[in-house]
């Protein structure tokens, strides 16, 4: 991972998963050497429900403003959050990336990998190169983009697995941003999703809100912009739906970075 993005970014992640569809054990879908790792490393208990145990040679501190963790320089370094079992996960980091940062979100279920997005800073200034990740195909998941501003759909596309998209003038993601992260079920992402229940049951979506800042992008040759980016797995026939997750592994390399808040929601009826 060659990183390179400087100044401060504040996130908000969300993730909520209701359904997320797993393929064949083809590799991909490996078990989690994160989760491995994590079992032994030190772990504390901050938030409810949660327990947060550093990655690689990270540390996790409990602070008054949140859960500090520090020496992230390689990107084996981070914090696994673990729980029972959740449909919706929800984390506010304040961070400081620097000259080499960047950030891999992982989600799991177990030792599963059932999906991943990685934000990474583009060659060219003010561009962002995000690239999610689906298993619910063998070899990976095609996927669809939209792209919406303000609620509105403003386009749309169709894009094959393990492709990375380029966005451009996304300034303030460079410096400080406020983001919200989305990784859930298409049937239960507020009304935006186009997804079709009949068609893509079971299907992950990666959702990503610039709540202050708006970006371009180019979708069949045509440039818009959008404040949102929603990433729709393609599911393939015989898929094996998730109905929920077990834990989150963010790998980063930062010079900063505070977990201000985390929480998660239960499936219903689960104690």
């Amino acid at each position: 991972m060659h990183l390179k993005i400087t100044g401060s970014l504040l996130a908000s992640m969300l993730l909520s998963i209701t359904g997320c569809a797993g393929g064949a054990d083809d590799g991909q879908a490996s078990g989690s050497l994160n989760a491995q790792e994590a079992a032994a490393s030190q772990c504390v208990k901050k938030f409810e429900g949660i327990t947060s145990c550093a990655l690689g040679r990270a540390k996790v501190d409990a602070v008054a403003d949140g859960l500090a963790v520090s020496n992230l320089t390689t990107q084996k370094d981070g914090v696994s959050s673990s729980f029972t079992q959740a449909v919706k996960w929800e984390q506010r980091v304040a961070t400081r990336l620097g000259a080499q940062g960047g950030y891999q979100l992982s989600a799991r279920d177990g030792d599963q990998v059932v999906s991943t997005l990685k934000v990474t800073p583009g060659r060219e200034a003010n561009t962002v190169n995000i690239l999610p990740t689906f298993t619910g195909s063998p070899g990976g998941s095609a996927y669809r983009m939209n792209i919406y501003r303000g609620g509105v759909l403003q386009g749309s596309s169709p894009q094959p697995a393990g492709l990375m998209i380029t966005f451009t003038n996304w300034r303030d993601f460079l410096r400080w941003a406020e983001m919200n992260h989305h990784f859930l079920n298409d049937f239960d992402i507020d009304g935006l999703s186009t997804g079709s229940a009949e068609t893509n049951v079971g299907a992950c979506v990666w959702r990503l809100d610039s709540e202050k800042n708006t970006f371009t992008v180019d979708i069949n040759g045509k440039s818009v912009t959008g404040d949102s980016v929603e990433f729709i797995e393609t599911v393939a026939d015989g898929a094996y739906p998730y109905r929920h997750f077990t834990g989150i592994d963010t790998n980063a390399i930062a010079g900063e970075y505070t977990i201000r808040s985390e929480s998660i929601t239960q499936p219903t009826g689960l104690k």
